[in-house]
């Protein structure tokens, strides 16, 4: 029985709310994507809506307030490439990359129209939004599709067999500018039947729109037309090369870059220009033109008559989020969370230099203008960084091309290359051999040494000591520069490393033996090959290593995990890795090996010493501690998810968050375990407290250490539910152990140790 003197009653109720305000509900989704580069505004009344890196977010001009619109928070998908709002309808189209339809109405509903997606058809590009009426009608690679608004549906499509660039209406005909003319059809007609459509003239315009009943198209770098109707002869009003061009209320305007001309009718109209912002897209709405600034956001602008710019009155309107949807390597150092955007493939990326920073639920950014003039090598490709143990302002990040990167309180401070550092290209003989100075996998060990993986045939391994001196590493059976990607120090201080790819592959293993620079004494492995537990010799690729709380070492391969369950004996000549397998429990006796044939890009250890494996293609599996249970496997289809292509995980030590990095951004899922504490916290605390009669989910009690025994009673001391912790959380369902909810009322938990020897309580209000 547990003593009442080992519990310490913690009345934190009245902060309780400030508590979970920062907290998650377990099991919600969250995304974090980027906003930053906005190239297309519309206009909505008083919301103007913004697609920045091809997500979606407003702004409203009456109380200034922004809103991000993600999947299943209403949308159903992700990566939008265009968007047009019916003013009639309240209805925003929102057409996604992979030709999924979205119809948000009110601002708040959305109907998810899939059928165009889901239709078997070689090429379903879409180029151009136009609405009349209660009709949308989008330009394809075929043709036109027409959608519904007021229905909500697609109701038709008119096959052309060429591709649309645009069209347009008005009163009798549809105007379709196609790549091989401009096609008209007589909205009378049968247009379902392609003889009903009249080829008028062989010019391929590139926009149309319909201008005070005047049909304008545009000509790619030429300029803007004026088509007569009747015969479609066409006379130019002005020249150039236009990105955009759109009739917004009695104007209509064209962009490019940094200007834009706008006619206020067909005969009036006047050039504009910016030095201070690009312009991606130009809209207007009650006397304010809307820019889509690119880096700079969405942008409020008026007209200064006088010299003929605009004068910013809004300026860098872009919701907290990344700066771009480039999640390869997350990391987190205590509550700071570390986001960088190189990558590692067979061909050098040219990503640019990206390290991003996530605390507090605020996004920040480390320096990157200004790094290329100071160094003279591109700033690109950021795979890998790490923090100084002894000043958390101090940073290196590594490339994948250029070195490595030096940072002080996010500022660039310098740059390690070929010329004035130990490292070496991957390509010594190579003209450019300073473009290929190939540097990953940051770690610190225990006496605060920088460790580096260098890709090249001669030092595969670097060391910045504490005291700013170089060490370099060789070990001959490494061979061809590796492409070395991830590093881990185990709990003995053995440096493990993963190389990458099938034809420069393996595992490296190092016992230095605490002399870094007495390499005659180091224990060193190369591993291209494993032999299982059953004998048989596996050659596989591998991706990614961790170490559980067990001290077993997980390797992601492109054939399923591997688990190195005695690590210590990796240099012994009888070594093998054991092979999970999973029994069938269909009567035969056989078994499968887990997750065979499934590529895993990463593996992250949970509180509970659970497995997160991010794969390439098959999304996210949570695995129980053994690997033996699959508890949980998301996907992009069967959750919000971004993609099933998974660059990296990592977990929040305190709350449980899992962020997870797609190869279409940044999103988090809040799981039901933490990272447990030493000892049982003072600080523990339950939430939501109180819980309201509204509330459907699970009750979460934070603070614990792993494998704390939870009891919940009421206030005459019955017990109501007691279970085990998930690493340093609990949960309960507010059910009692019948499987009833629970009335309103007060609930004290009890918490102890596994051991018995350290208790808390706290309390849980509840209201029906």
């Amino acid at each position: 029985m547990m003593k009442k003197a080992i519990f310490t009653l913690i009345y934190i109720f009245a902060t309780i709310g400030t508590i979970f305000a920062q907290q998650q509900a377990i099991g919600n989704w969250r995304s974090h994507l980027s906003y930053h580069n906005v190239t297309y505004t519309e206009p909505a009344g008083e919301i103007i809506y913004a697609l920045g890196n091809n997500g979606l977010f407003s702004y409203n001009t009456d109380d200034t307030s922004i809103q991000c619109y993600e999947k299943a928070n209403p949308l159903t998908d992700t990566e939008i490439t265009h968007i047009a709002y019916s003013k009639e309808y309240k209805t925003l189209i929102i057409i996604y990359s992979d030709k999924n339809i979205d119809l948000l109405v009110n601002n708040r509903d959305v109907y998810n129209l899939p059928d165009y997606m889901n239709k078997d058809i070689q090429s379903k590009d879409i180029y151009h939004i136009h609405l009349a009426k209660e009709y949308a009608y989008l330009s394809t690679s075929f043709g036109l599709v027409i959608l519904n608004l007021k229905k909500k549906e697609i109701s038709n499509a008119y096959i052309l067999n060429k591709k649309v660039n645009a069209c347009s209406l008005d009163d009798n005909k549809i105007y379709a500018a196609t790549n091989e003319g401009l096609f008209t059809g007589v909205l009378t007609d049968n247009l379902l039947d392609i003889n009903n459509w009249k080829k008028v003239s062989d010019i391929s315009y590139t926009y149309l729109s319909m201008y005070n009943d005047n049909l304008i198209g545009y000509i790619n770098s030429q300029g803007i037309y004026l088509i007569n109707k009747q015969d479609y002869s066409y006379s130019q009003l002005t020249g150039g090369y236009y990105n955009s061009m759109k009739t917004y209320a009695d104007k209509l305007i064209a962009t490019n870059n940094n200007s834009a001309v706008i006619f206020n009718d067909i005969n009036n109209k006047n050039y504009f220009s910016s030095n201070e912002f690009e312009i991606a897209h130009l809209s207007y709405n009650n006397g304010v033109y809307w820019a889509g600034g690119y880096k700079d956001g969405l942008i409020g602008l008026k007209i200064n008559e006088s010299d003929k710019t605009f004068e910013k009155i809004m300026s860098n309107i872009i919701p907290n989020s990344p700066i771009r949807n480039l999640p390869y390597f997350i990391k987190f150092e205590g509550e700071r969370m570390f986001v960088t955007g190189g990558g590692l493939t067979k061909q050098i990326l040219n990503n640019k230099g990206t390290i991003m920073t996530f605390e507090n639920n605020t996004w920040d950014y480390f320096q990157e203008d200004g790094i290329t003039e100071l160094t003279g090598a591109r700033y690109r490709n950021i795979t890998s960084i790490a923090e100084d143990p002894r000043d958390s302002k101090h940073h290196f990040a590594s490339s994948i091309g250029e070195g490595l990167y030096e940072f002080y309180d996010k500022k660039f401070k310098k740059l390690y290359r070929l010329d004035n550092s130990p490292l070496e290209s991957a390509l010594p003989n190579d003209p450019y051999r300073a473009e290929y100075v190939w540097v990953n996998g940051l770690v610190y060990d225990n006496n605060q040494n920088l460790w580096m993986l260098n890709c090249t045939p001669y030092h595969q391994i670097h060391i910045l000591d504490k005291n700013n001196k170089w060490i370099s590493l060789h070990y001959s059976e490494i061979g061809n520069p590796p492409n070395f990607e991830h590093a881990l120090f185990d709990r003995r201080g053995w440096l493990w490393a993963a190389a990458t790819y099938e034809d420069r592959g393996g595992l490296f293993c190092l016992n230095h033996k605490g002399t870094l620079e007495d390499a005659l004494d180091d224990q060193h492995k190369f591993m291209t090959k494993f032999t299982n537990q059953d004998g048989i010799i596996l050659n596989y690729s591998i991706y990614c290593i961790a170490e559980d709380k067990d001290g077993a070492i997980w390797i992601g391969t492109n054939q399923g995990p591997l688990v190195i369950t005695n690590p210590s004996k990796v240099f012994d000549d009888d070594f093998y890795c054991t092979q999970i397998k999973i029994p069938r429990n269909d009567g035969t006796n056989l078994a499968d090996f887990l997750l065979a044939n499934t590529l895993i890009k990463t593996i992250v250890i949970d509180g509970a010493n659970r497995k997160w494996i991010g794969t390439e293609y098959e999304g996210v599996y949570l695995l129980s501690e053994d690997g033996m249970e699959t508890i949980h496997h998301f996907t992009a289809e069967n959750s919000p998810l971004l993609s099933n292509n998974i660059s990296s995980i990592d977990i929040h030590p305190r709350t449980g968050e899992v962020f997870i990095g797609t190869s279409k951004g940044l999103i988090s899922y809040q799981s039901d375990a933490t990272e447990g504490g030493e000892q049982l916290s003072e600080d523990a605390y339950a939430y939501p407290n109180p819980v309201k009669s509204d509330y459907t989910g699970v009750i979460t009690v934070t603070g614990l250490v792993r494998d704390t025994n939870v009891k919940i009673t009421n206030t005459s001391g019955k017990l109501i539910y007691s279970g085990t912790s998930v690493g340093g959380q609990f949960t309960w369902n507010g059910r009692n152990l019948q499987g009833n909810k629970v009335s309103s009322g007060i609930y004290f938990v009890l918490a102890a140790d596994k051991d018995g020897k350290q208790g808390i309580a706290t309390k849980i209000v509840i209201i029906r």
